[in-house]
C-alpha cells in the first residue's frame, strides 16, 4: 500500500475519499488513507479511526509518503505544507492561497527535499491546465492567458440573465446549491479570479507572480440586471473575465474585470458554473481548456491526479524567476476596446 494523509476533511478532502473509493488504476487503487489531520470527528465514517489531531504524528511516520493539503485559508495550511516538505513527503494541494502567496518557497524546499509541491486543483477544478502548461509547452512561448476562471461568478451572471434576478437573489440560489461560499467576498471582488490568473500567469511567463502584482482587480458587485440586459440586447454576455498577455519578452499587462462578450466568442457559451482558459501560444495558437471548475469531485479528481503524479515520480521542477518590478506593467487605457451602455455603464469588450 502507498500510504498518504489528507489535511481537512471537508468538502474536498471527503471528496477525495470518494474518488479513490472506485478507482483501479495503479497506483491510486494502491493508495491507502492512513491519516486524517482534522479537529472534528467523524463517528460512522469508515476512515473515523484514522482521524487525528497530532500532526507531529503524521510527520514521525516514515510511511507516509505523500501530504494532501484541503484546508483553505494560509495559515495553519502553509506551515503544515512546509513541514511536510522538509520531512521529505510530497505535498499536494488545492489551495489557491497558499500557492499564491508561498508558492515560491514551496517549490524550492521540495526540490531541496528531492520531493514535489502540486497544485493542480487551485486553478480550474476538474480541468487539466496547470500540468498541461508545465508540460506541454516548451517548445513554444505562452504568449497570452485568458478566460473565465470562477465558477461562482459565472454561476450568478448567468442565471441572473436566464431567470431575470438581482446578484443578491442569484447568489442566494449559488449558496443553496453549494457553488457559493458562505463569505463569497473573495469571489465578487475578483480576488479569487486573481489569484489563479497569478498562478497561471507565473507559469505561463516564468515567475512567480502574486494576486498582488496585478494592477486591475474588479470583481461583479456593481454587475446589475439592467447591465446584462442591455448587454444581451447588443448581442453580447457580461462575464468576469482574467487576461494576461506578454508585451515583449520582459513585460506584461494583467487584468481581471467583468467583460462584454460577443456571441462571435467561444467564451459566449460557458455558462453555469463552467470556467474555461484559452492558452495562447507563439507557435501552437489558441489551445482551450474548458470544463468544470469547481466542486467537490472535479476538484477532488484533480487532487488525486496529482497524488498518482507524485507517487510515480512523474513531475518535474520548473525554475521560474521572481517578478522583478516593472514586469508587470500598469493598465493601457487602449489595450480594450470599451463600450458604453445605454444606461452609462463602461465595460471592457473581449474582442476574440
Amino acid at each position: 500500500m502507498r500510504n498518504i494523509a489528507v489535511l481537512g476533511f471537508g468538502v474536498v478532502g471527503g471528496g477525495i475519499y470518494e474518488a479513490l473509493k472506485p478507482c483501479i488504476n495503479p497506483p491510486l487503487s494502491e493508495v491507502n488513507i492512513k491519516y486524517i489531520l482534522d479537529l472534528r470527528s467523524f463517528p460512522g465514517h469508515p476512515l473515523a479511526d484514522r482521524v487525528t489531531s497530532d500532526y507531529d504524528r503524521i510527520l514521525a511516520d516514515g510511511s507516509v509518503e505523500a501530504v494532501v493539503e484541503t484546508m483553505g485559508g494560509v495559515d495553519p495550511a502553509y506551515g503544515f505544507c512546509l513541514a511536510a516538505l522538509k520531512a521529505g513527503k510530497h505535498v499536494i494541494t488545492s489551495n489557491k492561497a497558499v500557492v499564491d502567496a508561498h508558492g515560491e518557497e514551496l517549490e524550492r524546499v521540495a526540490m531541496e527535499n528531492g520531493v514535489c509541491y502540486l497544485y493542480e486543483a487551485s486553478v480550474g477544478g476538474g480541468i487539466p491546465v496547470v500540468e498541461p502548461m508545465r508540460s506541454c509547452f516548451y517548445a513554444d512561448t505562452v504568449t497570452r492567458v485568458a478566460g473565465i476562471l470562477n465558477g461562482t461568478t459565472n454561476y450568478i451572471l448567468t442565471h441572473m440573465r436566464s431567470e431575470g434576478i438581482t446578484l443578491a437573489e442569484a447568489l442566494d440560489v449559488a449558496r443553496r446549491l453549494g457553488y457559493a461560499e458562505r463569505d463569497p467576498k473573495a469571489d465578487l471582488a475578483g480576488l479569487d479570479t486573481a489569484r489563479k490568473l497569478a498562478i497561471l500567469a507565473g507559469i505561463a511567463f516564468g515567475r512567480y507572480i502574486s494576486y498582488t502584482d496585478i494592477p486591475v482587480i474588479e470583481g461583479i458587485e456593481d454587475v446589475t440586471l439592467e447591465d446584462i440586459q442591455l448587454a444581451e440586447q447588443a448581442g453580447c454576455l457580461i462575464k468576469l473575465f482574467a487576461v494576461a498577455e506578454r508585451s515583449g519578452p520582459d513585460h506584461a499587462h494583467m487584468t481581471v474585470a467583468p467583460f462584454l462578450v460577443g456571441w462571435h466568442s467561444l467564451f459566449h457559451a460557458v455558462h453555469d458554473a463552467q470556467n474555461a482558459v484559452c492558452v495562447t501560444g507563439s507557435i501552437v495558437g489558441d489551445t482551450v481548456f474548458y470544463g468544470s471548475g469547481a466542486g467537490r469531485m472535479p476538484t477532488a479528481a484533480a487532487v488525486c491526479g496529482d497524488v498518482a503524479r507524485a507517487l510515480n515520480g512523474d513531475y518535474k521542477y520548473h525554475i521560474r524567476k521572481k517578478c522583478e518590478p516593472g514586469f508587470i506593467l500598469p493598465e493601457d487605457e487602449s489595450r480594450f476596446r470599451k463600450a458604453v451602455l445605454p444606461n452609462g455603464k463602461t465595460y471592457r469588450v473581449y474582442e476574440k
